[in-house]
Order: C-alpha cells, then sequence, then structure tokens
C-alpha cells in the first residue's frame, strides 16, 4: 500500500485548527528570530531600509522590490534553520551527506542575499535617490504628528502588535499565543489607541483623560480576570507607546 504519511489527529504535532497553525507558525519564526543571532540584525537593518524608503522618497514599484528582497532573505533563513535542525536530529555526528544538505541550504540563502545586495544597489545607489536625501527638508516634530495619517498608523500598528506580542509570549515561554503571557495584547492594544487619539486631537485634555481612563479600565481588567499580572499589563502598555514613538519617527523623521 502506498500514499503520503499523515499526522494521527490526536498527535502533539497535528493543528487541530487554522488558528493553531497561524500560533506554530509564530513559534518557528520565533525560535530563528531568538535563537539565530544574524537572524536579529537583519531585522535591525530592514528597520533602517524602510527608514530609508521614506526618506528619499521612493515610489511604490521601488518599496515593493525591496519587500521582495527582504521577504527572499527571511525566507531562505527561516528553511537554512529547519534544515540545520533535522540535520542535528538525524545525526549528532559528522557526514558527508549531513555537510553537503547545510551546505546547500547556506548556499540558498547566500544566493538571496545576493539579490538583495543587488535591489538595494539598483534603488538606493543612483544619482536621484542621493540628492533627494541630502536636500530633503523637515519641519518641526510636533506639525509631523499632527499632519500624521492616524488611520494608517493605527492599522500598522494593531498589525505590529500582532506580531511582536506572541513573539515575546513565546521567547518567555509564559502563558500561550492567545491567553495570558509575559506581554498583554488587550493592554498593548488599548493604550496604542489611547496614543493614536491623544496625538490625533493634538493632545486635547479632555479627548487624552478620556483615552486614558479607557486604556486603563481594559488593563485593569485582564489583571482583575486573573489573566495577566501588572507587570504584564504595564509591559504591553510599554510596548504600545514605544511602537507609537517609532511609528511616528519612521514615518516622520526628525
Amino acid at each position: 500500500m502506498t500514499g503520503k504519511p499523515s499526522v494521527h489527529p490526536s498527535s502533539p504535532m497535528a493543528n487541530r485548527n487554522l488558528l493553531e497553525s497561524f500560533a506554530r507558525a509564530f513559534e518557528g519564526f520565533s525560535h530563528v528570530i531568538w535563537t539565530q543571532r544574524h537572524v536579529r540584525l537583519q531585522l535591525f537593518i530592514v528597520i533602517l531600509v524602510f527608514l530609508l524608503c521614506y526618506t528619499t522618497g521612493k515610489n511604490v514599484t521601488e518599496v515593493l522590490f525591496v519587500i521582495s528582497a527582504i521577504s527572499l532573505v527571511l525566507m531562505a533563513e527561516l528553511f537554512n534553520t529547519a534544515v540545520e535542525v533535522v540535520v542535528n536530529m538525524i545525526t549528532d555526528v559528522y557526514h558527508p551527506l549531513a555537510k553537503i544538505a547545510k551546505d546547500v541550504a547556506a548556499g540558498g540563502v547566500l544566493i538571496a542575499s545576493i539579490y538583495a545586495f543587488l535591489v538595494g544597489c539598483a534603488v538606493f545607489l543612483n544619482k536621484n535617490t542621493i540628492n533627494s536625501f541630502m536636500k530633503s527638508t523637515h519641519t518641526n516634530l510636533t506639525d509631523k504628528i499632527n499632519d500624521a495619517n492616524m488611520v494608517v498608523m493605527i492599522i500598522v500598528g494593531v498589525a505590529l502588535l500582532f506580531i511582536i506580542v506572541p513573539l515575546a509570549k513565546v521567547r518567555v515561554g509564559h502563558g500561550s499565543i492567545l491567553r495570558g503571557g509575559a506581554v498583554s495584547g488587550h493592554s498593548a492594544v488599548s493604550f496604542l489607541l489611547c496614543a493614536a487619539i491623544a496625538i490625533s486631537s493634538n493632545f486635547n485634555p479632555t479627548a487624552s483623560i478620556m483615552a486614558l481612563v479607557l486604556a486603563i479600565l481594559v488593563a485593569q481588567s485582564r489583571v482583575e480576570g486573573k489573566i495577566h499580572s501588572l507587570a504584564e499589563v504595564l509591559w504591553g502598555a510599554a510596548v504600545a507607546l514605544v511602537l507609537v514613538a517609532l511609528l511616528i519617527l519612521v514615518a516622520h523623521p526628525v
């Protein structure tokens, strides 16, 4: 009898639903981030690249090329780590075939990195880009905050929180992706919205205080329900406020 082997539904390796599949994907991505130091460096470079894209006024096509290069490198790193883990699981002694498997996977990362380098040269190392960067002028930070498109910032901020919070939970190993954990997701979202309301209202005292009270009530409910500790909701608030500051800095650099 032939056929593809399947994982029994009761097996710990089986995903019971789509949500659990996403949770395990986050766990895999988190493993690569926290165990591969060069991947953390790459993510830091990604932030700088996006900042450079904005300050030099790149168009949609150029940004898409940059995103494709970044995605290709990160995907190659994920597959490379997966190959290394499988090889190490099979054998813990030197074997020529094990070496070939790891070298080929590393070769995939090399090709992706070369592509990213070429894209970076084509997009950034040209006369128009350099002139645009050198001649760019900026208004003061207060004006930029008031002019920021808060709807876009909120969407981007919430999307980033859905990545950052689960990664922090997996890293610390406390709670689960969807409940509890080292950082309160509810607290993070509520304080992000609080900051957005305060900024969009030009720090109007009434609106800002009401938004803050609502955010505190959300955080307090997580502690009252014994889902999070006080420290965990404070971490959520801190992550949100730092994220808002970074989004403003990236979108409207000083």
